[in-house]
Parts: C-alpha cells; sequence; structure tokens
C-alpha cells in the first residue's frame, strides 16, 4: 500500500490537473494574470475579476492546506485517499445548494468549464444513436475553446490528466458532434433582439430533429458579458414540444441561486457550475449537476476512451457503472481547488438573502452612477436574467454582477461622434492596471466590429468574495469606493495613452 508522502507540494498542486492555462508565467501568474498563492492586502481590495478568474484567498488556501495535510498524512492507496476525499466534497457541495435530500441528483466533476462541455457533449452523443448537433451561443459569450470542446477535439496542449496533446486535433475514439453557434450581438456590438435569438433557435431545433439528428441546447445563464440567451421561455417551449431535446444550462460562472438551480434540475436540465467564477476560487474547478430524469438513462452508457485523458472515475458518481472504464487516478489539483471554492461557498451561503440582494443594489446603484457621470466608460446594457418561466419567485440572482464596459475616444467636434478604442489598446490598459497597480478586472472580451477593427469590453465583476466582507464585515462603503477607484484607474490610464485626444 503506497502512501502519500511524495506528494508535490500544495503550491504545485494547485497549478496540477488542468490544461495549460494554468501553467505559471515567470511573474508567478497564470494566462488570467491570477496567483496561486493569496494576494496581499492592497491588491485583495482590487480584485474584481470574478467573471474571468481571481487568485486564491487567504481563507481558501488554508483550507486547501488543511486537506493537504490529511493527504500527506494518509496511509490509504492514493487513489481510495482521491476518492474519499472528492467524494465528501460532492456531498458538501450538494448540501451547501440545498441538494442533501435529493438522492437522485448526481455530480460529475472536471478541471473546468470547457471539460464540461466536452464531457455533456459526449454523454449525449453515446446516448444517442444517431448524429448529435450542439446549438450554443456564441464563443465570444462563453470561452473561445468551447467550440473545440463540444466537437470533441483537444483544446489545450495538455489535458487534465496530464497528456500532452495537439490542440485542435480530434480526441481519438470520441464521437462526432456538430454545433452551430448563435450570435447574441449584432456586428457593431449591440445586443440583438431576444425574439430574433429565440427564432433562430427554435428553427435550428425544429430543422435537426426533423433530420433525425439528437439536439442539445445550451441555454446560457450568465455569459461573460451577463447575458441570458435563449430565453428561457423558449427554451421550455421546446422541450414540450421534442420531449428528447437535452437542454445543457452553462451555470458555470456560479451566479445562481440555489433555488434557480433546482428550478433547473426539476426541468430535467444538466447544470454546468464551476467553483473559479462567482465563487472566487482558484483557476479550474467544474462540476455537472445532473437531474433525476437523466441519471437512469446515462449512468449505464460505457462512457469513451476519449474522456480517459480527461476524467478519472473518482470524478463521477460511484454507482456510474459506464464509468468504471476511467482511470483510477486522482487528480489532486481538482480536489484542493473544489476544497478552497467551497470555503468561499460556505461563507456566502451563511448570508441572509436579504443582505445578499442589499449589498447588490447598493454596488449596482453607484456603478450605475458612475458611468452615467463619465462618458468615456460606455456600459453595454445587458437584460436582467429573467427565470419566470420555471420559477415565481425572484432572487439576487436576478440582478447585475458584470458590468461589461468599452472605452470610447471623445467626440472631437459637434460633428463627430465618439469612437471605441480598439482591442488592443483596450488588451494594453488591461494589463497596466493588472501588473503595475495591483488591480484586476475581467479580461477583455470581443463584441463587436467598428471601422473593420475588433472592439473588446472591460468587465467590472462582483464576486461572492466582496459580498461576504460587505454583509459579513460590514465593509460595503470600502467596497464600492475600491471599484470606483479602479474605473478612475483606467480613464486615468485613458488620459496617458491618448493625451492628445483626451485634450481635444
Amino acid at each position: 500500500m503506497s502512501t502519500l508522502q511524495d506528494l508535490p507540494t500544495l503550491d504545485q498542486l494547485l497549478i496540477d490537473g488542468g490544461d495549460a492555462r494554468l501553467i505559471l508565467q515567470a511573474d508567478g501568474t497564470n494566462k488570467y494574470g491570477c496567483a496561486a498563492v493569496p494576494l496581499n492586502a492592497h491588491d485583495a481590495m482590487y480584485a474584481f475579476s470574478s467573471a474571468t478568474a481571481s487568485s486564491i484567498s487567504a481563507q481558501a488556501y488554508t483550507a486547501a492546506a488543511r486537506t493537504y495535510a490529511r493527504l500527506y498524512q494518509s496511509e490509504q492507496d492514493a487513489y481510495a485517499c482521491y476518492a474519499n476525499e472528492l467524494n465528501e466534497v460532492r456531498q458538501e457541495l450538494k448540501q451547501l445548494c440545498g441538494l442533501e435530500q435529493r438522492k437522485d441528483v448526481d455530480i460529475i466533476f472536471a478541471a473546468s468549464g470547457t471539460d464540461l462541455h466536452l464531457i455533456a457533449a459526449q454523454l449525449c452523443a453515446n446516448f444517442s444513436s444517431t448524429r448529435t448537433l450542439v446549438i450554443m451561443a456564441d464563443a465570444n459569450e462563453t470561452g473561445s475553446a468551447v467550440p473545440s470542446a463540444l466537437t470533441a477535439r483537444h483544446f489545450s496542449e495538455r489535458t487534465a490528466l496530464g497528456e500532452q496533446v495537439s490542440a485542435g486535433s480530434h480526441i481519438a475514439q470520441a464521437k462526432e458532434v456538430d454545433i452551430v453557434s448563435i450570435s447574441l450581438r449584432q456586428p457593431d456590438g449591440t445586443v440583438r433582439d431576444s425574439h430574433d435569438v429565440d427564432s433562430e433557435v427554435e428553427t435550428l431545433t425544429q430543422q435537426a430533429i426533423q433530420r433525425g439528428q439528437a439536439v442539445m441546447l445550451i441555454l446560457m445563464d450568465v455569459s461573460k458579458t451577463g447575458m441570458m440567451a435563449p430565453s428561457l421561455n423558449t427554451v421550455v417551449q421546446l422541450r414540450a414540444r421534442y420531449p428528447q431535446l437535452q437542454i445543457m444550462v452553462d451555470a458555470c460562472q456560479f451566479r445562481l441561486s440555489n433555488a434557480s438551480l433546482q428550478a433547473y434540475l426539476d426541468q430535467g436540465y444538466m447544470v454546468a457550475m464551476t467553483g473559479s467564477k462567482f465563487l472566487c476560487g482558484p483557476s479550474f474547478s467544474g462540476a455537472l449537476f445532473l437531474p433525476g430524469a437523466m441519471r437512469p438513462d446515462l449512468k449505464t452508457i460505457r462512457l469513451p476512451a476519449s474522456l480517459h485523458a480527461y476524467s478519472s472515475r473518482a470524478d463521477w458518481p460511484s454507482d456510474w457503472i459506464g464509468a468504471q472504464g476511467l482511470p483510477a487516478g486522482p487528480n489532486y489539483g481538482l480536489l484542493l481547488r473544489w476544497v478552497a471554492a467551497l470555503e468561499e461557498l460556505r461563507a456566502f451561503r451563511a448570508l441572509p438573502d436579504a443582505a445578499i440582494l442589499a449589498f447588490i443594489q447598493q454596488f449596482q446603484h453607484a456603478v450605475h452612477d458612475y458611468f452615467a457621470g463619465h462618458p468615456s466608460l460606455a456600459m453595454l446594457p445587458v437584460a436582467a436574467p429573467d427565470r419566470s418561466a420555471i420559477m415565481t419567485a425572484q432572487g439576487w440572482d436576478c440582478y447585475t454582477t458584470i458590468f461589461s464596459f468599452v472605452l470610447m475616444w471623445p467626440a472631437i467636434s459637434t460633428s463627430d461622434k465618439a469612437q471605441p478604442y480598439s482591442h488592443e489598446d483596450t488588451v494594453a490598459i488591461y494589463r497596466h492596471l493588472q501588473k503595475e497597480k495591483g488591480m484586476q478586472l475581467g479580461q477583455p472580451v470581443t463584441c463587436g466590429m467598428r471601422n473593420g477593427k475588433p472592439i473588446s469590453a472591460l468587465r467590472l465583476c462582483l464576486g461572492a468574495r466582496q459580498i461576504v466582507a460587505a454583509v459579513q464585515k460590514n465593509q460595503a462603503s470600502t467596497i464600492i469606493v475600491a471599484a470606483l477607484e479602479v474605473l478612475d484607474e483606467v480613464q486615468r490610464q485613458m488620459v496617458l495613452e491618448h493625451p492628445l485626444a483626451t485634450e481635444k
């Protein structure tokens, strides 16, 4: 029986068990500019990047260290120890999501939201005898690697279980899957009419089913810029018309209340969540919630060998017979990142819903007032999430917590119009704030073209960590002031980058 005393260090494991996006650069941060160790107090105060990624908090790091110590001291077989610890995480995640009594709900763990899309598509494709079509929102609003994952292509040079692969190549023995992407914005970046989006989704679904294809429809709740699409009312109607239609809710942002999660599961929808966005856990921790309506049919399907490089046997519930062929190897990084995320979720779930809602509204009012008074930062309008098709009560998750904005050149004369900054200039300011000022925003999201060039939006993001500090530690004013200081610094950098344009 092997022991675990030859484990890599905790810091090493926190960046292991994912793809190449976790690799640390020379400055000690990953692709998203986040560290694998806690930030200093100054930088933590100005971290508003949760729609992309966050550095681990001191409390979450301590929680991961406790689990690491148990692993190190264990005399169990390495895989058995991993399986036991991960199952404890599974049970607590269910409990914190209000699902402890739901024996019919299963959770599959994976390294990232991208991995979850791969797993969900392969589950549906292997369940069907016909070729599967996935209908998804524009990758700009979900993730650049998602189309590759859905179509069973390697989306990085390294898989979650450490295999070196060729990004873009087809995953061996994976089922072929087709995808069609629905644009949520007009070419100039303005939001498309929701009725047009819904109509397109309806037509594509109907045509595919008439051709005899299996269809998996992805409901975005919410996107990188806070959008929800297609409308839930349309999804409910399509499912009623075509009971064979599989629905996956892309809630990888985790900007979802327990009531909303439970309502989706009651509808028979899969729900993909991650602990590394709204919860502010370290990058790379995914969970796919499977409703009871799907569970009996799917759990006996023999999972394809294509998942062997991405998924360990213990990542799946113990009674999933079809997962028996997956490798019995531990992914300690995934485990420890979920332990860290649960520390954040535990603190958030301890807050009264009324207090959460009150602070989100206070923060939202302050941010809207700021943008109204600073036309050089143009906020992208986004409709509030509407889940009234499946639930009556509306909670804190119906309010905006991602504030996307475009940097604007001022008009030179009264006959001119303000013009957006280029993608390159926006990225330069984003990186300067991150590297030189210790201020983090959500990374730029491409949101259209102007004058033949792509434009991008930055994102000021409110996460669970800030809400806990505001409510539990009475730091509401401090957090709002810090957020507005970040926006002030964006404008200051705009002046420094282009002083002549600003003076004119």
